[in-house]
């Protein structure tokens, strides 16, 4: 049976690949190995890893930090699914899949990515917080999160919420916020996006209280700007222990929020154009209210 690998990096995407009967792979940080692990404690050519006689077979080559199987260290081993192969500090899940599975999975993966890429129209008008309601609850389906924020303001401080899914934050407070406020804090005062898979190896969050109390499991993070200054945020974690976002995930993750950074700036573009038109109108008022004065002046 063929077969799907996801490597899963501590402070970076998973990366998903597929594996196909009657073949070999080379796992390792060399550019020659057909499954690359960028990863200091990988060796260039660290094992291999193949399908003959209808079994998945998996060779240490010689590698300097080991490799392991369901927390063995082997030289030879054969895979059984759901096997969890440990390259040097890279844990990697092996699963086989029939080939209508892995065709499924290609065809999903693919129907994610073309979904996340549709454009959705940016009128303006009151319709943009509707968009960005669907714009956030599409990043959440198609990336398996579990919920979701968008959050605004020109400062960390007077940061609140535009749009939430599945969170309560009827009362928003940074402090008691559901998800990680210090994600949040790195992405808004950083301008980078914060990507974190396992947010218990992560040394800047781990060591907060509210990442254990809340049980956040991995979330990303992604700044919104506005005329080259950050104006806002996109939040989104999953408590379930075995959710690893993929590269996969990052790119939609990416092409969504862009679609939600242009719905933002259009919703403060509005909101300069409705200021500007209320003064407008002000000084309309007071010029008006002048002339009838001179004109009842003249009248008398």
């Amino acid at each position: 049976m063929p077969a799907r690998i996801t490597v899963c990096y501590p402070n970076q995407p998973a990366v998903e690949s597929f594996l196909y009967e009657d073949s070999g792979y080379r796992l390792g940080r060399s550019n020659e190995c057909e499954l690359l692990l960028d990863h200091p404690t990988v060796s260039r050519q660290h094992a291999n890893v193949a399908h003959t006689n209808k079994i998945w077979q998996l060779k240490d080559e010689r590698s300097r930090n080991g490799t392991k199987v369901n927390g063995i260290a082997i030289t030879q081993s054969t895979l059984q699914t759901d096997a969890l192969i440990s390259i040097g500090e890279l844990d990697c899940l092996f699963e086989t899949k029939s080939t209508e599975q892995l065709d499924a999975i290609i065809t999903h993966n693919q129907w994610r990515l073309s979904s996340s890429q549709s454009s959705i129209s940016i009128p303006l008008t009151a319709h943009l917080q509707q968009n960005l309601s669907a714009q956030l609850q599409n990043i959440i389906m198609l990336t398996g999160t579990q919920r979701g924020i968008i959050l605004l303001g020109d400062t960390l401080q007077n940061l609140s919420v535009s749009i939430a899914h599945g969170m309560q934050l009827a009362d928003f407070k940074l402090a008691k916020f559901e998800g990680s406020v210090g994600a949040i804090t790195r992405c808004f005062e950083s301008g980078q996006a914060v990507i974190v898979m396992d947010v218990t190896r992560d040394e800047l969050l781990n060591a907060r209280k509210s990442i254990e109390t809340k049980q956040i499991s991995s979330l990303a993070c992604i700044p919104l700007f506005y005329e080259d200054k950050v104006v806002g945020v996109v939040y989104t974690d999953s408590k379930i222990s075995d959710k690893v976002l993929t590269e996969l995930d990052i790119e939609i993750l990416s092409t969504m929020s862009q679609q939600i950074q242009a719905s933002v700036q259009a919703i403060l573009l509005q909101q300069s154009i409705d200021s500007l038109q209320r003064i407008l109108e002000g000084d309309s008022i007071r010029i008006s209210g002048k002339k009838d004065a001179n004109l009842l002046n003249l009248c008398h």
